[in-house]
């Protein structure tokens, strides 16, 4: 997550040369926009929460067996970053509204950020931490096995449990975070996330709720996005470089935004998209280890 940026290319470490899979960067930017459109609540919205598991399965894939150094730098550095920012703001808000600071900061915060929405990034590098100490010459199908009954039992306590944030939604993207790690160790980018599609859909039709359909579209889009390459372009590096500034400032933007444009208006969307894009192509400028 997070990281989104053109550092992940579609070349495994250590492989040959190749160019970027421009549906793999145009999938990424999909997802950014999805989650906007969750936050807006517009029609569909839940659907659109298939993202936050494909950005997992993406960031696992071509994250694991890089550097823990390097995954700090490219997760908890804007982790830190947008925390103060959001520190910030609720700051400003307690100011301005004149409500308690103690109002605007909670426990959970510790564990992912001051805003909600930044649990992703302590997630993405704690799992990846947790694969350096899965070995390397692991069979695959002990790999399988562990992954899942990892990903069973993650979804029992998320479907049967009450767990506090941002655990429960830790929980709610193992199951796609072990897809990645699968993928990347068996050099098979199409079988776990088609297993992770499949699995998501039966259960959705067995009557299990609770990220399933969000798991089973994730995991679709992969496996999509992977075996339909599109072309490297300007256009598909771009987009996927502003996903990931996009996904940390909407938030932001959204609450300023509802200022004038209220909950419901088909104009909501649009303008937090807008703000949004602003906002990552400024920081771009001023402040790139952000975004």
């Amino acid at each position: 997550m997070l990281t989104f940026t053109a550092n992940y290319s579609t070349a495994r470490p250590h492989a040959p040369a190749q160019t970027r899979n421009g549906s793999v960067d145009l999938l990424r930017f999909v997802g950014a926009i999805g989650i906007i459109q969750f936050h807006c609540g517009t029609p569909g919205h839940p659907v659109s929460l298939a993202a936050l598991p494909m950005f997992v399965i993406l960031l696992v894939y071509f994250g694991e067996g890089r550097s823990l150094e390097g995954s700090a730098r490219r997760l908890i550095a804007p982790w830190l970053i947008w925390s103060a920012i959001y520190a910030a703001l609720k700051i400003a808000q307690s100011v301005v509204s004149g409500t308690p600071l103690s109002s605007e900061f909670a426990p959970w915060m510790l564990f992912a950020g001051t805003s909600i929405h930044l649990w992703f990034l302590p997630f993405a590098f704690v799992f990846l931490c947790a694969c350096t100490k899965v070995p390397e010459r692991l069979p695959a199908a002990a790999l399988w096995t562990l992954c899942l009954v990892l990903s069973a039992a993650a979804l029992w306590v998320f479907n049967t449990q009450t767990v506090p944030a941002p655990f429960m939604q830790w929980l709610a993207v193992i199951p796609a975070a072990c897809a990645g790690l699968i993928m990347r160790r068996t050099h098979n980018a199409l079988l776990p996330p088609a297993v992770l599609a499949l699995s998501g859909f039966t259960a959705l039709l067995l009557g299990i709720d609770g990220m399933t359909i969000q798991l089973a579209i994730a995991g679709l889009a992969v496996v999509l996005a992977i075996a339909v390459r599109l072309p490297q372009s300007a256009l598909t590096d771009f987009l996927s470089d502003i996903s990931f500034g996009l996904y940390l400032a909407h938030p932001a933007v959204l609450a300023v935004v509802l200022y004038v444009v209220p909950i419901g208006s088909p104009l909501l969307f649009p303008a937090v998209v807008t703000g949004s894009l602003a906002a990552t192509l400024a920081l771009r400028k001023v402040l790139p280890a952000s975004v």
